[in-house]
């Protein structure tokens, strides 16, 4: 009965949870949760907590017995700046709230939680704008084989919203233009299911092995405002990762992730009144994202940790765009955490991305990128209490 009670609960707070957000590989967090985020977003193969929602939902088998709750803010920090007089975007602040329960009983945990995926946002003086935001409740069930093997997988319910405001044609008129002016949805929304699959195998007594795969987020068109977005969605995901506990205080953690944009990000079309407005093309590639983490145990109470992540950017230069630049590649990442007591403790990991600039070569404007150059950085951070029962 109380987990049916907070099961309730999540899922009313998920409806005012900040989901629009601006993501470092592509459209997805470098990281979920602050463990994984001072590792490099390393989160294959050890436990991480109910962050393991969003990561791999195996790691739950690696909790000891008991009930764990885990409450998140995250804030990412991106710094924007278009050349050909558009300025710098005003949009350089996101907070992005998380929560997640499990419950270890024996071979069996289970629970559930709420997770900002990822998504992009900027908006400029001219008022042009954009938020793309996709968020998950989760539930989570993982199972403990033997000593060795626990297998893991996830049902999701994922929503994603829009807001978008632009004038394509450079004449001072928005061919496009619908949002809800909240910071909390968008004004065209759509919603699905999605599923995750894992696994960790203990290959000796310092080393693991963990898996994911992750199905595609499945949105259908969003709609609002007598608009429709056709083709956004998010993609499916494959990760492998290692964690060596090489001694009693230093585990050194390694994940590789295959981000599958090639088969979700292809062209984005907006539909006003059954009217094509834009098809915005896309033809991202499939990035493969590389993470690495050190954590080490100064203390009973203390745990430091630092990592770095990189991905290419996926978009090819000649559909890049000002309102969606989702171009990050290199991530530096440190953390902590801090145990009060056996049952309290507070983690958090800082990001940084250094800048990254990206020249369109498209058709010239209006209606393309060419000569535009975009220059982007991004500072992220996230914050995380913990509490055992």
């Amino acid at each position: 009965m109380q987990l049916n009670k907070l099961a309730a609960t999540l899922a009313a707070v998920g409806l005012a949870v900040p989901s629009l957000a601006m993501a470092t590989n592509g459209m997805v967090m470098e990281a979920y949760g602050p463990i994984a985020t001072g590792m490099g977003g390393a989160a294959m193969a050890y436990d991480n907590g109910t962050a393991a929602l969003a990561n791999n939902p195996a790691t739950l088998g690696l909790m000891a017995n008991g009930s764990r709750l885990d409450v998140m803010l995250g804030f990412v920090g991106p710094d924007v700046e278009p050349s050909m007089g558009l300025g710098k975007s005003r949009a350089d602040a996101f907070y992005m709230p998380a929560i997640g329960y499990v419950k270890k009983q024996g071979k069996l945990a289970y629970g559930v939680g709420i997770y900002g995926q990822g998504g992009m946002g900027t908006e400029y003086a001219s008022g042009d704008m954009a938020q793309v935001g996709v968020g998950r409740v989760i539930f989570p069930l993982a199972y403990s084989v033997n000593d060795r093997l626990n297998v893991g997988g996830s049902v999701d319910v994922v929503w994603g919203g829009m807001d978008l405001v632009a004038d394509l044609n450079a004449d001072g008129t928005k061919d496009i233009n619908f949002k809800d002016d909240s910071d909390f949805t968008g004004k065209a929304k759509g919603y699905s299911l999605a599923a995750k699959l894992g696994f960790t195998y203990k290959l000796d007594d310092a080393l693991t092995v963990g898996g994911v795969y992750q199905t595609a987020g499945n949105l259908p068109d969003l709609k609002g405002g007598g608009y429709r977005v056709e083709g956004f969605d998010m993609p499916a995901m494959l990760g492998l990762g290692l964690a060596w506990q090489a001694n009693e205080r230093l585990m050194v953690a390694a994940d590789i992730k295959d981000v599958m944009w090639g088969s979700s990000m292809n062209t984005v079309t907006i539909y006003q009144n059954g009217m094509v407005v834009a098809p915005f093309t896309q033809d991202w590639d499939d990035q493969i994202v590389l993470s690495l983490g050190l954590a080490y145990q100064f203390s009973d109470a203390f745990t430091g940790r630092i990592g770095y992540n990189h991905g290419k950017n996926p978009i090819p230069d000649q559909n890049v765009n000002y309102l969606w630049p989702a171009i990050m590649e290199d991530h530096y990442t440190v953390g902590f955490g801090y145990a009060f007591s056996m049952q309290s403790e507070l983690n958090f990991g800082l990001s940084y991305a250094p800048e990254v600039s990206v020249t369109g070569t498209g058709p010239t404007p209006p209606g393309g990128n060419g000569g535009m150059t975009i220059e982007h950085s991004q500072v992220n951070w996230q914050l995380m209490y913990s509490y055992t029962f």
